[in-house]
């Protein structure tokens, strides 16, 4: 029995090109400063559910803009992405912001703050 499945290889293979694609083809900024951290494609492989972040810790204003713009540029990220990987149908892409960082950061500050001694609190 294999140990992974057609969908992983093919989600490895989008954010392979993805990366590319908005480190050298896309000239926004915010693309550009985008960095893909996870792909999900369905198992019919008819979607692709790409996960981004950001170099620097965004707000919320700045992590709708970059959803806003990437989903400005959809059709070109989907003809850019066909271009690099050798499928016989692109699948759509849908693009989300992945905030796991961000709760990662917040439960260490929980634990820190469990873990400091009584009466003192880093806050």
């Amino acid at each position: 029995m294999r140990s992974y499945k057609r969908t992983d290889r093919i989600a490895s293979l989008i954010k392979q090109a993805m990366s590319e694609i908005f480190l050298y083809e896309v000239h926004d900024p915010k693309i550009q400063a985008a960095i893909v951290s996870h792909v999900i494609v369905t198992p019919d492989i008819g979607l692709a559910r790409i996960y981004v972040r950001t170099m620097l810790h965004a707000d919320e204003e700045q992590r709708l803009a970059l959803l806003e713009e990437l989903a400005n540029h959809k059709g070109f990220l989907r003809a850019a992405m066909a271009k690099k990987i050798n499928l016989m149908r692109a699948p759509r892409l849908e693009f989300y912001f992945d905030d796991f960082q961000d709760e990662v950061a917040r439960i260490d500050e929980l634990l820190a703050k469990l873990n400091a001694p009584d009466g003192f609190h880093n806050d």
